[in-house]
């Protein structure tokens, strides 16, 4: 008999255990550090999430700045003494290694090694409670349109900070967003595709907030991991994840050849309900995949495109009055993936105002999983955590909260991860290297 675990009330921490197919409640206040944070069985049926959350550390801009080198190795006092929680980083480290390769030991005898794992230790810390709310939040916001749920409302823990120390926010005590506040502004959007592989079956739904119904173009594609070679357009035209596609609006602009990174695809036109979530492409993986020739689960993964008609009032405010939204889904864990060394690199940098840079980045053929980017400038982004496919391109805004900046000081600002290059000796031993702080 399967059991989850929901906290009633947390003002009182009380602690209760329920059959997981009787977990339909009228609302609830929900944390769960022990189960699969990225498996939407963890997560109960209810008709208002009053409360949910999943830790991380202030950006790492903003952690270097309150901490010294001393501070900056897994397990360290300092790293410690900005962990209130109880046991935080033991639980936290567990999720990790649900999802991701670990090194042996988190212990290095140079200050050069500490760091680089301290490096990978932040950079999961990051990613796992973006990828948390991501399958929660998306799990709870399609609940709107089952029957047993109804879910309505989601409240999470929490949105802003007050120190530099672990804890349950979106934006840090110095106003960065962290990855998941991106990603909660993505499932909160009015239209949003999400891609979710259950039972060897692959479902896309769509789940909107307008008003009234609508349609949308829906792409399902199956990319390669690695070892395209991109066609010399490839940063423009063929991007799958530039949201600002200059063949918008027609029946085709979700479309591409196949060949180099794509392995297949399929395109349809659904119908979106006004206020509601829906599923409009089903189908067994073992099908999909045997479509794509040289793909296995390990090597290739499967990229949803959306584009809705926006209707009602947003129809005078969306860009080409569309609504984008993208999803991913992999087959097994990340730690499984046969992933090589990306290339990432930034283009088109231009001043849009005194206080904003746009510029590109664009991935070579092999994909950048994860990818992130953070300044040392204070402001946001509008967008830093994607999935980049091989070949592909995303336009990012930068705003500052600091006053003016110049494209050179934002560009030499930025750091850039993604899962590849900071696990590298995890994927080639032979790439492990001391990392200066």
């Amino acid at each position: 008999m399967n059991y989850l675990l929901f906290v009633i009330q947390s003002k009182h921490q009380t602690l209760a255990r329920m059959r997981a197919d009787c977990f339909f409640l009228p609302a609830v206040h929900f944390y769960d550090y022990y189960g699969n944070c990225m498996d939407t069985k963890t997560f109960p049926m209810a008709k208002f999430v009053s409360e949910h959350g999943w830790p991380s550390y202030p950006t790492w801009p903003t952690y270097k700045e309150a901490t010294s080198a001393e501070d900056w190795s897994v397990g360290s006092p300092g790293m410690e003494f900005r962990q209130r929680h109880f046991n935080k980083t033991a639980e936290m480290t567990n999720q990790y290694g649900m999802h991701f390769k670990l090194p042996p030991s988190w212990n290095a005898a140079t200050t050069g090694e500490k760091f680089r794992l301290w490096k990978m230790y932040h950079y999961l810390n990051q990613v796992q409670q973006a990828l948390c709310f991501d399958t929660a939040f998306g799990y709870w916001h399609r609940l709107r349109s089952e029957p047993q749920a109804l879910t309505m409302g989601i409240l999470y823990w929490q949105m802003n900070d007050v120190w530099p120390g672990a804890s349950w926010s979106g934006i840090d005590s110095s106003w960065r967003w962290k990855p998941m506040q991106y990603v909660v502004k993505r499932q909160f959007d009015d239209f949003v595709v999400q891609s979710y592989e259950t039972n060897g079956r692959l479902e896309v739904f769509v789940v909107s907030d307008m008003p009234l119904p609508t349609t949308a173009l829906i792409k399902v594609s199956i990319y390669q991991l690695s070892g395209s070679v991109c066609p010399s357009s490839s940063n423009n035209a063929s991007s799958s994840n530039n949201a600002s596609s200059s063949t918008a609006g027609t029946n085709d602009s979700l479309d591409a050849d196949i060949g180099g990174p794509l392995a297949w695809s399929a395109t349809k036109r659904v119908q979106v309900p006004a206020h509601n979530a829906a599923v409009v492409f089903n189908s067994s993986v073992t099908d999909m995949f045997s479509l794509a020739p040289g793909c296995s689960y390990s090597t290739c993964y499967v990229h949803v495109d959306a584009e809705a008609d926006a209707v009602g009032p947003l129809a005078a405010y969306a860009p080409g009055g569309k609504i984008r939204s993208s999803a991913d889904s992999f087959m097994m864990e990340f730690k499984g993936l046969k992933l090589t060394k990306p290339t990432i690199q930034l283009s088109d940098i231009q001043q849009t105002s005194n206080t904003t840079v746009r510029f590109t980045v664009s991935v070579g053929g092999n994909a950048a999983l994860l990818t992130y980017w953070d300044s040392d400038l204070l402001g946001h982004f509008t967008d830093n955590f994607k999935n980049l496919a091989p070949c592909s391109s995303i336009d990012v805004e930068f705003k500052s909260d600091q006053g003016p900046v110049t494209p050179a000081e934002v560009i030499t600002s930025l750091t850039i991860q993604d899962l590849f290059d900071t696990q590298a000796d995890l994927y080639t031993p032979s790439a492990a290297a001391p990392t200066k702080p």
